[in-house]
């Protein structure tokens, strides 16, 4: 509760002191009573706390999977009114709403068809108060949707925030504590992978398909990463070595079990094995020193502490507040959203206790790179570590060793291996060595336990079906595994609390008839707590990374990373990421914040691949593909960049943009607004951040919708928000807006005229590279060897401090962004009719290309640099020459590239002097494109095929994603003409003297209407 009064409190919403009510805030518990009932009645119904009026159910998923429709969908408790006034409710509605306070209608209706409509209910006056609330959904097809918003005084519409609804125990169902413990039986029995033994039958196979995969680790190689001590030690008692593991005791503690256990230890030692004893010197060498200092820091800044706990072998203690409520776990799994029944809330801790007991540090580096390669079902993700960062790590957790745990395995015991096995096996141990026996039979033993039901290995060990089947279990409920004393000689024995046990027993005896509908709903919430969402994010007021560990990661991050080390709010990320961004995040680990020391896991499709869908359903929205509002005019981004910069709202005083970092706390790139979050969710974060996550460093720039800046639109709120977003959805490349500050360090900063500086530049630019950065925030890379601009960048120029720091050579860094990579090869060409090959000139060595293994090129020069001069605004102008085959017939080039300004692109103009021998052709290599070249002539499309005039046309090049290049020729000769190719734009100039422009525009957005304003 104190949670909700908290958040109740940050957001400035005052005290209840003095309200005239019947239930005081102390008596609430946080959210709503959620029930659903099947049409058959409340014998199939689902009980459980919601933190707001929202879901999506399609044709055929239900709520729970036990249920068989979920018809009736009721939210009751009540609902916290702080500011007297005027309110409106409105929904997102598929279905029949009812939405009463007080007993009264504040909302009612109904939309029947395909697809939800917004509904919208009177406004009424409320006063402050606790009032009764109750929703109530009907589904009346086969889909069913709502999410509810309000909206009152001083702020915009939105999801009713969970801090403000509350029930009291009171209003609990008699069977709320059942549902809870029903559904910690579930969590219990998919993590303990119990379907995997006891298979399903006819009656459970539609629930068996409902379960959540879970594996353990793959042993084809357990032999490389184990010891062999540390085998025969998990093997005899799993639950003494990692007192959190899902791994049961399957051997007695009797001579028969101990070597049972033996022969086993030896059969996986020998896959891959024996694993050689790390040797750790009594005085680390300075090196592995430094290691062990980086796998230190890294263990706690990139997240592994926090579902592992900062001291490795005991349970993290929390910190400490001037509200010592605020950081303890939710302990009643009653009172939580997130919970599942855990006696620690939504939060869980897996301890590592004593790594370097079982594996080396190069064995457990090579696993930390990549778990899911082990065990794609596993619950140890992919934490995005390079090789150097996975071996730092290792050394750190591998320091702490268990005396007591042997490397080697014990001697062999005093029985004959024969004797363990079948008589099958046993006649095949005759005439091996004694070793040998022992490995076959521990495979033998592996395979009649029914190991391989949960681990793959190769060579192949085939799953046994000897356990009772799923439909059997309803009355084995208090029996075998699950009893009060499992016997190891015939069921595995699972470390279980009583709690525990009494949860798998309610769910063996009233579930197994459960109907196993598909729920993403559920699977959502489940998913949460399996994977251990909430150790890092908190959501609705739940989890989060603690006090105590966040000041610790505070305290080893840079200053400039260090004002906030938490991930972002998990509340209502289903209606905040666009579906193909939360994917991104999940599967391919996008990152908005990659500064971040703190890493995304990545658990891979089989774990997390149906959140993107999931979570939104949970929040009663649907998945986003679409852009939404994302309107462009040429006003709209001048304006929007207007605001963006510093005489604007100045958002480039924290955030990135396009790549350039800002100037204070980092915010996420701004380039990548629309490809991260919904146009709806955006438009209220700009109107009230603050109410959204209070506390965030995010300001308020709007008032009642108006904007404190009254330059742009006249402080209109609603245009100047649109007019950022379309800025912002040119995406990376866009032009920067005014004010990015250089980085610190030896910075080459421009001022009023171009800086041109020869130096080791990044990323390919040639051996004879040649920077130049202009007034404007424009700067290219001139590649003197292939008489080509290597690549443009929009931002500050360069930081010279790689090259000239230390020991130097190094490149210099770019202080921004790449916008321009032109087509490899050189410029000009000299030719006849036909197009050159610029594909293979890119490669000749003639023109400039690099050889193998630093071979000096002792052959004819086609392209010859001839040095550069300024002109009388300071701009380079590069001279070279090319020459054919012959060596005898020159083309004379003078190219003077300059910025080219525009509002909504960025481009470069190059200036070029020709002298072309008569007879022939000067080709430019003028752009490549990705998909089918399209061409704008001033009145429409021109004619098929035909040779473009260089004057007249505009040629649009799609490049991969959405950025297009736009060509445009000015002044040159009216023989000069545009040649399309499939993916290749070329400039044909006929012999004679020319002097002519082309500008070559990077439009981040394929949008013709921005198209036709370039000039």
């Amino acid at each position: 509760m104190t949670r909700l009064l908290l958040a109740l409190a940050a957001v400035g919403l005052g005290s209840a002191a003095g309200f005239a009510q019947a239930v005081k805030r102390s008596d609430l518990k946080p959210g709503l009573i959620f029930t659903a009932a099947d049409a058959a009645g409340p014998a199939t119904a689902t009980v459980r706390l919601e933190p707001a009026v929202a879901i999506q159910l399609k044709a055929g998923e239900t709520p729970h999977p036990r249920m068989t429709s979920g018809d009736t969908l009721t939210w009751a408790g009540y609902v916290q009114v702080i500011t007297p006034g005027k309110y409106t409710f409105s929904a997102s509605l598929l279905g029949k709403l009812d939405v009463t306070i007080d007993g009264k209608s504040v909302l009612t209706g109904e939309v029947k068809g395909d697809d939800a409509k917004p509904l919208t209910g009177p406004v009424i006056e409320l006063e402050p108060g606790i009032r009764p609330f109750v929703a109530t959904l009907t589904r009346t097809g086969p889909a069913v949707r709502v999410e509810l918003n309000w909206e009152g005084p001083g702020f915009v519409r939105e999801p009713v925030p969970y801090f403000f609804f509350g029930h009291t125990l009171a209003q609990r169902p008699a069977n709320f504590a059942t549902g809870i413990q029903k559904d910690h039986g579930r969590m219990l029995f998919e993590e303990m992978a119990c379907v995997k033994c006891h298979q399903a039958g006819p009656k459970t196979a539609n629930l068996a398909k409902s379960f959540a995969e879970r594996t353990g680790p793959n042993l084809s190689e357990i032999g490389k990463r184990a010891y062999p001590g540390w085998i025969d030690a998990w093997l005899a008692d799993p639950a003494k070595l990692r007192p959190n593991t899902a791994m049961p005791k399957m051997f007695t503690a009797d001579e028969k079990g101990t070597a049972e256990r033996f022969a086993v230890a030896s059969y996986l030692t020998a896959l891959g094995g024996p694993l050689p004893k790390y040797e750790p010197k009594t005085v680390p060498t300075n090196p592995e020193r430094q290691s062990i200092a980086r796998g230190e820091k890294l263990y706690l800044t990139a997240g592994c502490a926090t579902c592992h706990g900062p001291n490795l072998t005991s349970v993290p203690v929390k910190g400490k507040n001037d509200d010592p409520d605020l950081d303890k776990p939710p302990v009643n799994p009653a009172d939580t959203f997130h919970s599942f029944g855990a006696a620690t809330g939504p939060q869980s801790n897996y301890l590592l206790m004593h790594v370097g007991s079982k594996s080396r540090p190069e064995s457990l580096a090579k696993f930390l790179e990549d778990p899911l390669a082990t065990n794609p079902h596993g619950r140890m993700p992919k934490m995005m570590l390079s090789g150097a960062e996975a071996l730092d790590i290792a050394r750190f957790v591998c320091r702490v060793t268990d005396d007591k745990i042997p490397h080697a395995l014990p001697p062999a015991p005093k029985v004959d291996p024969a004797t363990l096995v079948d008589d099958a096996t046993a006649k095949t141990l005759t005439g091996k060595k004694p070793a040998d026996q022992w490995t076959a039979a521990g495979q033998a033993i592996f395979a009649a336990k029914g190991c391989a039901n949960c681990h793959a290995m190769k060579p192949e060990v085939k799953p046994v079906a000897t356990a009772p089947k799923l439909d059997a279990l309803t009355a084995a409920a208090g029996k075998g595994c699950v009893g009060d004393t499992p016997d190891a000689a015939k069921v595995p024995v699972y470390t279980l609390a009583a709690d525990q046990k009494a949860a798998l027993n309610t769910f063996l005896k009233t579930e197994l008839g459960g109907a196993g509908s598909p729920s993403p709903v559920f699977a959502a919430r489940a998913s949460l707590k399996r994977l251990n969402c909430l150790n890092c994010h908190a959501r609705e007021g739940e989890g989060g990374i603690d006090d105590a560990l966040a000041n610790k990661m505070k305290q080893l991050e840079n200053a400039q990373n260090a004002d906030d080390v938490q991930p972002p709010k998990l509340s209502g990320v289903g209606a905040k990421l666009r579906t193909t961004w939360m994917t991104d995040v999940l599967l391919n680990a996008g990152r908005a914040r990659p500064w971040m020391t703190l890493r995304m896991p990545q658990y891979g499709p089989g774990n997390v691949g149906h959140l993107p869908a999931a979570l939104p359903a949970l929040e009663g929205t649907v998945t986003d593909d679409a852009i939404g509002k994302a309107e462009f005019t040429q006003d709209k981004v001048t304006n929007g960049r207007l605001l963006a910069g510093k005489n604007g709202h100045g958002c480039i005083s924290c955030h990135d943009i396009s790549g350039v970092q800002g100037g204070g706390t980092r915010g996420p790139d701004l380039a990548t607004t629309n490809k991260r979050v919904r146009f709806e969710w955006y438009e209220r974060w700009m109107h009230q951040p603050q109410r959204m996550i209070p506390g965030t460093r995010m300001p308020q720039i709007l008032i009642n919708g108006q904007s404190l800046l009254k330059t742009v639109y006249n402080g209109d709120g609603a245009k100047q928000i649109e007019a950022l977003w379309a800025y912002f959805s040119l995406g990376p490349g866009l032009p920067l807006p005014v004010g990015i500050e250089p980085a610190k360090g030896r910075v080459i900063t421009v001022t009023d005229r171009p800086e041109v500086l020869r130096t080791f530049m990044p990323d390919g630019a040639g051996a004879k590279a040649i920077a130049v950065g202009y007034p404007g925030n424009v700067s290219l890379s001139f590649d003197a060897a292939q008489t080509r601009i290597s690549y443009a960048w929009s931002g500050n120029f360069l930081d010279a401090t790689p090259v000239w720091d230390g020991r130097g050579g190094q490149p210099a860094k770019l202080l921004g962004s790449k916008f321009l990579l032109p087509p490899d090869g050189p410029t000009w060409v000299l030719g006849g009719d036909t197009s050159p090959d610029f594909d293979k000139l890119a490669k000749d060595p003639a023109y400039g290309a690099g050889t193998p293994d630093g071979v000096m090129y002792q052959g004819p020069r086609a392209v010859r640099f001839e040095g550069y001069g300024l002109d009388g605004k300071g701009q380079p102008q590069f001279q070279y020459v090319v020459t054919p085959d012959d060596g005898k017939t020159l083309l004379t080039v003078t190219d003077t590239p300059h910025p080219a300004a525009g509002a909504i692109a960025n481009g470069v103009s190059r200036t070029f002097t020709l002298d072309v021998p008569s007879g022939q052709s000067a080709w430019l290599n003028a752009g490549t494109s990705a998909k089918a070249i399209r061409a704008l002539w001033p009145d429409g499309e021109p004619p098929s095929g035909a040779a473009l005039s260089a004057d007249k046309t505009k040629l649009v090049l799609p490049q991969e994603g959405d950025k297009v290049l736009v060509l445009m020729a000015v002044g040159a000769p009216a023989d000069a003409k545009w040649i399309v190719t499939k993916t290749r734009a070329y400039l044909r100039v006929p012999g004679g003297k020319a002097n002519f422009t082309v500008t070559t525009w990077v439009l981040p957005k394929d949008d013709d209407n921005l198209i036709k304003a370039l000039k």
